[in-house]
């Protein structure tokens, strides 16, 4: 289960509204928007959440993103067929069609795309889950 994870973009506020439209229909909403430095700075961090779970995207703060590959979890196939549409309507580019992945498992089915940074995300629904 992933509780919270970090992600360095080249530009987080783009990065954000993009997770914003891409993961919408997994229940995936605003969360909250604040600078670490403390009041009177400038806002450098951006969160989502879904229930308990929550993704922040930051600046990058070296000169190359070594990036990340991220699994969220989907209730239905329908809701990962959704979520791969809105990633690659909000700019996000194909990196799996959505469908099964019998060499992971049976009744694995997945999606996967990456962002603008290179990050990729795989949207799964196992059967079993």
């Amino acid at each position: 289960m992933i509780d919270h994870v970090y992600i360095s973009a080249s530009n987080p506020e783009r990065s954000y509204k993009f997770l914003l439209t891409a993961l919408q229909p997994l229940g995936w909403a605003e969360f909250a928007v604040f600078s670490s430095g403390g009041p009177g700075t400038p806002v450098d961090t951006w969160g989502l959440a879904e229930g308990t779970n929550s993704i922040w995207l930051r600046p990058s703060t070296r000169d190359s993103i070594d990036g990340i590959y991220l699994g969220i979890a989907a209730d239905t196939t329908d809701a990962v067929d959704a979520a791969y549409a809105c990633a690659l309507a909000a700019g996000g580019n194909d990196d799996g069609a959505p469908g099964p992945r019998p060499q992971f498992a049976e009744g694995y089915y997945a999606a996967n795309f990456t962002d603008f940074d290179g990050n990729q995300f795989e949207i799964v629904n196992k059967s079993w889950a």
